[in-house]
């Protein structure tokens, strides 16, 4: 190529640039253009307002009525709807995405997932697991112009199709025209209880005013498990700030609920006992929207209806996720997003992350009976907790030895005038002899975070759901020995109407526990304290009243518990001799004066004789 073709070819080139530079459409330019746009599309539809209104008058003086309110109803769905009034009616077509854990169910109404089966799983009386709640669940836009969902539109999908790595996918388009229109895109993974959803735009700017997306999300909960109380305290929305903690509804409250949310949020989950549907942003959801819960009573088969208000940042695609699936800790942990926060594990959760669900992972992976691994698990706790059992019974047993020598002091001192006199003189046998008024306690103390962390654990813990053992038909709640329809009341309405045998059990061992314990402490009879074997009494009672309605492999945990507790204390007892703890207090003693206060005592010993000096006075 010589010279001439060369620059000849540069020349043309920059030429072609510089057309498109200086002829390319301003923002002002794309921004009338849009205006000019939008004109044409409302002259359309008020045009074809006018030829229906025009047809309507032929119509009346033909007096054909048949036609007359065909086009009386598009009239008003025009009015109405605007320019989407040819998609708010039509016919509901339903579409399929599934794999090997759930089948999705997606309607051309809304363009939305109207339900979700969980083929592992079934409802306590058998039946399929539906997720969502079909014709009551509704998600979609709202679009500003009209001041209504795109949960009410006809969407227009495509086929399902399968693409690389067995993804299915399917589209659904709300069209204004060919040049606008509002798309939501699903696919759904192989082994994955996640839907990917992205919401694509195009020239809804106009429709859709606001510098944001408001999206709506509600749905009915449905009552999956066998007690609909039990489930309904299990049953909350669950919301994760971005960066932040989870919060909730509270699922106890009788009354309906509403909570701003007050910041940028990751995820809004509609909980159930086991279940749970969880919308999530890929980014974040914007500051402003809010949850609301409503309780439903008239219905022995719906719970709550859950909604979520959420918002988005305004933009051509956003890419969401919905998860649909059980409330198991390792399936929530694989997610990445904290989902696990949707188990309540209380404030002791870490122990059950931790330490509980490990052994009871590890005892799970080779027993096939729950009962077996729950009977397993309770004797490794007890072991590994046995040193802290044995200390606190010796504790105990030091107080009964000593118990004589408490009395005779008691008997120095009747007058209540004498209490701190009384008071000093038992805390310095208690130096003397080498005794820890608080080294009962601090054992029990120690043990009462395990204590709280199985009471969450269990109820929790979606591996006993409709596993049976013994009587019990299902160990995530209740056994029934016996059940009745008649509602009594008070009793029905604190008890309910069925006996659960496990909670009977239970409560007679912590009966059995207490009279045990009270044979191995010293009781000594101080004034204004309250009989602790009569509370104890009163707690038993109680926790029947408390536990019927509970899930039965909590009741036969501590059942366990009491059994092996009982068993521990007569070995324990078997093994300590009261007269060598008598003989080893005796010698500490004699050693005392040689023993030097501790900075407590010194401050309590001060403290007492200024409170005599006090009452002297």
């Amino acid at each position: 190529m010589d010279k001439n073709s060369v620059i000849g070819t540069v020349l043309i080139c920059l030429l072609m640039v510089g057309y498109y530079f200086f002829t390319r459409p301003t923002e002002e330019d794309l921004r009338r253009r849009a205006e000019y746009l939008d004109s044409v599309r409302n002259a359309k539809i008020e045009l074809e307002l006018k030829q229906k209104e025009d047809s309507l008058i032929a119509l009346e003086l033909q007096k054909d009525t048949t036609k007359k309110d065909s086009v009386i109803n598009e009239v008003a769905l025009a009015r109405e709807y605007g320019r989407f009034y040819k998609s708010a009616q039509g016919e509901q077509q339903f579409a399929t995405l599934e794999n090997n854990l759930i089948s999705v169910s997606l309607t051309s109404k809304g363009g939305k997932p109207s339900r979700v089966l969980l083929k592992d799983y079934k409802t306590y009386d058998g039946k399929p697991l539906n997720l969502l709640a079909g014709d009551s669940t509704h998600f979609g836009l709202l679009l500003s112009e009209i001041g209504r969902s795109t949960d009410e539109m006809y969407f227009v999908p495509s086929e399902v199709t399968i693409g690389a790595d067995s993804v299915q996918k399917i589209a659904y388009r709300l069209s204004v025209d060919e040049f606008s229109y509002i798309e939501y895109e699903y696919s759904l993974k192989p082994n994955s209880y996640t839907v990917d959803m992205a919401i694509s735009t195009k020239g809804m700017d106009k429709v859709i005013r606001e510098s944001r997306y408001n999206v709506l999300w509600n749905t009915t909960m449905n009552v999956l498990e066998k007690s609909k109380n039990a489930e309904s305290i299990n049953t909350a929305i669950v919301w994760k700030y971005k960066d932040d903690d989870t919060e909730t509804l509270n699922p106890r409250a009788k009354d309906d609920e509403t909570e701003k949310l007050s910041g940028q949020v990751k995820w809004v989950g509609f909980k159930q006992h086991f279940f749970s549907a969880v919308l999530i942003a890929e980014d974040k959801f914007e500051r402003g929207g809010d949850v609301k819960s409503h309780v439903l009573t008239n219905c022995d088969t719906t719970m709550k209806e859950f909604t979520a208000n959420l918002f988005l940042e305004k933009s051509n695609r956003i890419n969401l996720q919905f998860f649909f699936g059980p409330n198991h800790l390792p399936i929530l942990k694989e997610q990445g997003i904290d989902l696990e926060s949707l188990l309540d594990l209380g404030w002791f959760g870490f122990i059950t992350k931790y330490a509980i669900v490990p052994i009871f992972n590890w005892l799970r992976g080779f027993i096939d009976s729950m009962g077996v691994v729950i009977l397993l698990m309770t004797i490794i706790l007890k072991l590994i907790l046995f040193p802290l059992t044995c200390k606190s019974y010796l504790s105990t047993a030091r107080m009964r030895v000593v118990k004589p020598y408490v009395e005779e002091i008691n008997a120095k001192y009747p007058k209540p005038e004498d209490a701190m006199k009384k008071q000093q003189a038992t805390m310095d046998l208690y130096r003397k002899v080498g005794i820890n008024p608080m080294g009962g306690c601090l054992p029990l103390l120690i043990q009462f975070p395990i204590l709280v962390a199985m009471f969450r654990f269990f109820p929790a813990s979606i591996e006993l759901r409709q596993e049976s053992f013994l009587w019990a038909e299902d160990l995530s709640t209740y056994d029934s020995i016996f059940e009745w329809t008649t509602q009594i009341p008070i009793i029905s309405s604190i008890y309910g109407n069925h006996i659960s045998l496990f909670t009977l059990l239970m409560a007679a061992s912590m009966i059995i526990v207490n009279k045990i314990n009270t044979a191995n402490t010293a009781q000594v009879n101080t004034p204004g304290m309250p009989n602790m074997n009569v509370m104890m009494w009163i707690m038993s009672i109680m926790m029947i009243f408390w536990f019927n309605d509970y899930s039965a492999g909590l009741s036969y945990y501590y059942l366990l518990a009491n059994v092996i507790t009982m068993l521990q204390t007569m070995l324990i007892r078997s093994l300590v001799n009261d007269e060598k703890i008598l003989k080893k207090m005796e010698a500490n003693k004699q050693k005392a004066p040689k023993q030097k206060k501790s900075r407590l005592q010194e401050r309590l010993d001060q403290w007492t004789k200024e409170q005599q000096k006090k009452m002297r006075q």
